[in-house]
């Protein structure tokens, strides 16, 4: 579970300013309008990285699922190259183009030419080797008037983009294929690569001889906007002779995954709001000195916070009752697994899966389960990894920071028994909240199963 504070503060202003003088008819009323003031906000999400239980790790065998490809004519097949030269130059907006083009710098005049308006995209039709994909692709240092002018060497770099409908938080995949001019240097050579104006990746190879040799690139990102800009960027010496791209693609990208791990079932997940069905722990035979470790990560965004893991709504539940458990005096419901459930938890700074010693202890060893795990304070926009190590019975950590487990304490009474319990990710911000404790936060009106 997952719960969201948000600080509000209703603020309604009118400035005025007044000018009186001696006599009441000489009076001016300005009065400012529109004045605005937006609340911020907390927003945590979390991830479930890791998971081991008695030593055997939560595996995680993925498929990947790609949905529709969102950008058009990413293989540059239209326009149709119809010039004997084998290479011809479109202007945006030309039918079938798709893909805006824009100048990027250079002058508009040379050797006394005027560069055309609106830009031009250079495409090639299998001119100097084979196309990645089809038989047409782009050159990104394009060309004034087309391969029946004299005109050479003019500065004619473009950049071109599309504008591609997104889902806010969803993943996908920009898939590509770049390649250097052949016998051109580094410099001719240049591609840069954007999402949303945002720089992604920047190529630069030389180009060698012989044919075109066509290099693949992936990037994934998150969409943070309804609409996402994706943009090449042809850069380096601007002459009309650079870089050629073909094959472009973006898909939404999900993954379908299959979980396991030795003795139970598990499942990890990336930074997300909490759902049903989104769980740490689920093992069905658990035994004195059993153990495990969990490392999961909390991230608030826009705001400074404070942060606790609360064990809450604890159910203990007794299962029937075998002979061992009434010889140790169990008399029946509730269960007792819960009391034997002890916890460490630590600040996983280096992101090994591991507790190393100098690393900061946040609950424990020997913690009960039912204990908040806090305060943590998370700094805004940035993650932080928390370790959390569980032990059926009783729980140390020496000095070279190795966590054992020791079941005797345990012993036969929660035999058969059943225990399920909620986790709560609560998150609180910083700012005017300096006495802020974990053990002081009201559970029940926040929380809804």
């Amino acid at each position: 579970m997952k719960k969201i504070i948000i600080s509000l503060s209703m603020i309604g202003v009118v400035a005025a300013i007044a000018i009186g003088a001696t006599m009441a008819y000489f009076n001016d009323t300005e009065t400012t309008s529109g004045n605005i003031f937006v609340a911020g906000e907390m927003d945590l999400k979390v991830d479930h990285k890791y998971a081991m239980y008695n030593g055997h790790e939560c595996t995680r065998n993925c498929e990947e699922n790609l949905g529709e490809n969102l950008i058009l004519n990413g293989s540059f097949e239209a326009p149709e190259v119809t010039d004997p030269a084998k290479w011809e130059i479109f202007p945006s907006g030309t039918p079938g183009l798709v893909w805006m083009v824009e100048w990027n710098g250079g002058s508009v005049s040379y050797n006394g030419r005027t560069r055309p308006d609106p830009a031009l995209v250079e495409y090639h039709e299998n001119i100097m080797g084979p196309a990645q994909d089809g038989d047409q692709y782009a050159e990104l240092d394009s060309d004034w008037f087309g391969p029946n002018d004299p005109l050479n060497g003019e500065p004619a770099l473009i950049k071109i983009y599309q504008n591609i409908p997104t889902t806010i938080g969803a993943k996908y995949r920009l898939h590509y294929y770049y390649a250097p001019r052949p016998n051109t240097a580094v410099g001719e050579n240049i591609l840069d690569v954007e999402i949303d104006d945002a720089n992604v990746a920047h190529h630069d190879l030389g180009g060698g001889g012989g044919n075109i040799a066509w290099q693949e690139y992936t990037y994934e990102f998150f969409a943070a906007n309804a609409s996402t800009k994706v943009e090449f960027i042809g850069g380096g010496i601007n002459n009309s002779l650079g870089v050629f791209l073909d094959h472009v693609t973006v898909h939404p990208y999900n993954l379908n995954c299959i979980y396991e791990i030795t003795g139970g079932t598990c499942t990890l997940w990336d930074l997300k709001d909490l759902q049903t069905g989104d769980y740490y722990w689920d093992y069905d035979d658990v035994k004195p000195g059993d153990w495990g470790v969990n490392i999961i990560s909390l991230h608030a965004y826009d705001n400074d916070a404070y942060a606790c893991l609360i064990t809450n709504n604890i159910v203990d539940q007794d299962n029937g009752i075998v002979d061992p458990e009434q010889a140790a005096g169990d008399l029946g419901e509730p269960g007792d697994l819960s009391q034997f459930i002890k916890i460490f938890a630590w600040e996983d700074v280096n992101q090994n899966n591991a507790y190393d010693l100098g690393e900061s202890v946040i609950s424990g060893p020997n913690a009960p389960l039912a204990t908040a795990i806090g305060t943590i304070s998370l700094t805004a926009s940035n993650t932080k990894y928390i370790g959390i190590a569980w032990c059926a019975g009783t729980q140390s950590v020496d000095g070279a920071g190795v966590i054992s487990c020791d079941g005797s304490s345990m012993g036969d009474i929660a035999q058969t028994d059943i225990m399920t319990a909620y986790i709560t990710a609560y998150a609180e911000q910083q700012r005017s909240n300096s006495g802020f404790d974990c053990a002081n936060v009201d559970l029940p009106e926040l929380i809804q199963p």
